[in-house]
């Protein structure tokens, strides 16, 4: 795999995990703190990942171990993130909180039981797939909890009674994690239709039949991706003029 492609990843995840950590430093608030352990995660698991399966066919040993410790990393950072929306959006909840158990309990036992059966690098096995399913739940999680919030905000903004710039953010954080479970989610629905005509035994006709599912992913990864930067992007480092126009257009809407 390119290096640069390896940097780009590593970068996109890296840089709001600094900024995070900074604005935790700060205001030595829990939730900052959750947010960029979630990004560190991603930000060093996902590259470990992408580099482990690349050098898997000429160094499989070096793979397994940089696989192993790229699922330890990511796993971290999701756990991170189910505690996020747990502490962010429902801290009082007991439902929330034995659900962010559940899921933590599903996280982590899927991994450990991945890796301890050596099929950690084997995308289209039962027990990774297991393993990236339960890994889906806290983003899936996140978005529904930023786009519920960012609805009720949206209209508390609308009366001048809510900061158009945080009901801004909100939205763009479920945007964020929309990305972040669709293209995860595709991916791997492409795995499970591989891992059943792989069972069938009808390799010829299976690669004619997955060919065209496997443009569409690209198409949709190309249309989705840009997206999903653009809003993190402004989430964590929106350019002044931006928050100004977020600003103007919500005093025209109340003075309306």
């Amino acid at each position: 795999m390119k290096l640069s492609i390896l940097l780009l990843v590593a970068v996109l995840f890296m840089a709001p995990a600094i900024r995070l950590l900074s604005a935790a430093r700060r205001t030595r608030q829990i939730p900052e703190l959750l947010a960029a352990l979630y990004f560190l995660g991603a930000g060093i698991g996902l590259p470990l990942r992408l580099y482990g399966s690349s050098i898997f066919e000429s160094q499989p040993e070096l793979a397994s171990t940089v696989n192993g410790l790229g699922h330890l990393f990511f796993a971290s950072g999701v756990i991170a993130m189910t505690i996020f929306t747990w502490r962010v959006f429902h801290p009082e909840r007991r439902g929330a909180r034995t659900f962010a158990i559940a899921t933590i309990a599903l996280i982590v036992s899927t991994t450990i039981y991945t890796l301890f059966s050596g099929m950690g690098s084997a995308e289209t096995s039962i027990e990774m797939i297991a393993t990236n399913s339960a890994r889906l739940i806290p983003t899936y999680w996140a978005f529904f909890e930023s786009y519920r919030y960012w609805g009720a905000m949206r209209k508390r903004a609308a009366l001048g009674l809510g900061d158009p710039v945080v009901t801004n953010r909100f939205l763009l954080w479920a945007v964020w994690t929309a990305a972040v479970s669709v293209l995860p989610t595709a991916s791997l629905g492409l795995r499970v239709l591989e891992m059943l005509v792989s069972a069938s035994g009808t390799s010829v006709a299976a690669n004619e039949f997955l060919q065209p599912i496997l443009s569409g992913l690209r198409l949709l990864f190309l249309g989705v991706a840009p997206i999903a930067v653009v809003a993190l992007s402004l989430s964590f480092f929106p350019p002044t003029r931006y928050l100004d126009g977020i600003r103007a257009r919500a005093a025209d809407a109340s003075s309306a």
